[in-house]
């Protein structure tokens, strides 16, 4: 988005040191020679600045969003709005800024769990326990009695229907494509009549999901938005997400299985214990949310498996028959079509 150049220009103009160097309660300034763009899109620009403190050296996230996108504004009222609700599960944010059509973000550098450890089922235990509290904390009635906080910018799932619709139309679609497709399908043919017969029963599969109870969820819940300052083998980690945009109110169980089915999907070595770790991931689940006194009408097992198909049926597949016409990898379409057939069939959405 920004010449480093004249990005650090802007930052001086602006007085960032000075502002930060308040914020954080000692006098700080910018190295210009050790800040480092991240990543940069049309929607967002990601920086990692350096500053020296008088005791040394602090890393600092430095997020520039284009505030007239969509997503955008569901992140920046995460950070702006809901902080004192979810500070615990996010990055410290030392200043916001309004730079004409931008919003600046400022906030702490924490370390993504990914490449701190290799990962194993058992770390699960340290993750899961920090998504239930932030679950817990937004659930339902607690939702509702902070609604001015969350009023008139957070996604409600039971309000998306019509984007619901369009996006499983899409897919139908995307389906019709790939079986014209010489190198998918083969893949897809065996699920093509069966699944186009099930999207158009849409888009509202599993009513129980709602009945069983929403709060904020992250929605994007794969190990690169997961941080840890304090991640090793044993010691339970202080989680922090990071990358808000697909947050929403929704059904709890949706961030269990992004979080858990989809390293199931991609870890190979993983599946032939499949069911041990997703029945363990869903019972320390459970046990976490009894200790805030929520428990679960439905089998919990069921939630989560009704929990991936809704998911998979609105998403999941659409990305993957996506990627593959973007000629990109669609690394989880036989996985997503093999669980759709076989979890489907147990509950009975083929009917």
């Amino acid at each position: 988005m920004y010449d480093l150049k004249a990005l650090y220009y802007q930052l001086k103009e602006l007085k960032i040191a000075d502002k930060l160097s308040y914020s954080m309660g000692e006098k700080v300034t910018i190295i210009p020679s050790e800040t480092k763009c991240l990543k940069s899109t049309k929607r967002s620009g990601i920086y990692k600045l350096l500053l020296q403190k008088r005791n040394g050296y602090y890393p600092l996230i430095f997020k520039i969003y284009n505030s007239t996108a969509y997503k955008n504004e569901v992140e920046i009222n995460i950070y702006k709005k809901a902080y004192p609700i979810l500070k615990e599960f996010l990055p410290r944010i030392y200043l916001m800024e309004r730079v004409k059509n931008e919003t600046w973000v400022f906030m702490e550098f924490v370390n993504q769990i990914r490449g701190q450890l290799t990962f194993s089922p058992s770390h699960f235990q340290y993750i899961i326990p920090s998504i239930a509290k932030l679950h817990s904390q937004t659930f339902e009635s607690k939702f509702k009695k902070d609604k001015n906080i969350w009023k008139d910018w957070i996604p409600v799932y039971t309000s998306t229907k019509k984007n619901r619709v369009k996006s499983m139309n899409q897919t139908i679609d995307l389906l019709h494509a790939a079986m014209k497709d010489n190198r998918v399908s083969p893949i897809i043919k065996p699920y093509y009549p069966s699944l186009i017969k099930l999207y158009n029963k849409g888009p509202n599969f599993f009513p129980e999901l709602i009945e069983n109870g929403s709060s904020i969820t992250h929605g994007d819940l794969h190990m690169q938005n997961i941080c840890s300052k304090n991640v090793t083998q044993h010691t339970p980690w202080h989680i922090q997400l990071i990358d808000w945009e697909s947050a929403k109110y929704a059904p709890v169980w949706f961030d269990m299985v992004v979080l858990v089915e989809l390293l199931l999907g991609f870890r190979k070595d993983w599946q032939p214990n499949a069911e041990k770790i997703r029945t363990q991931c869903v019972q320390i689940y459970v046990n976490e949310m009894k200790k805030y006194g929520i428990t679960f009408k439905t089998n919990p097992m069921t939630l989560y498996k009704m929990a991936y198909l809704q998911r998979t049926l609105e998403r999941g597949l659409h990305t993957q028959l996506r990627r593959i016409a973007d000629n990109r990898e669609g690394e989880l379409l036989s996985y997503h079509l093999e669980k759709i057939s076989t979890w489907g069939k147990e509950l009975g959405i083929y009917q």
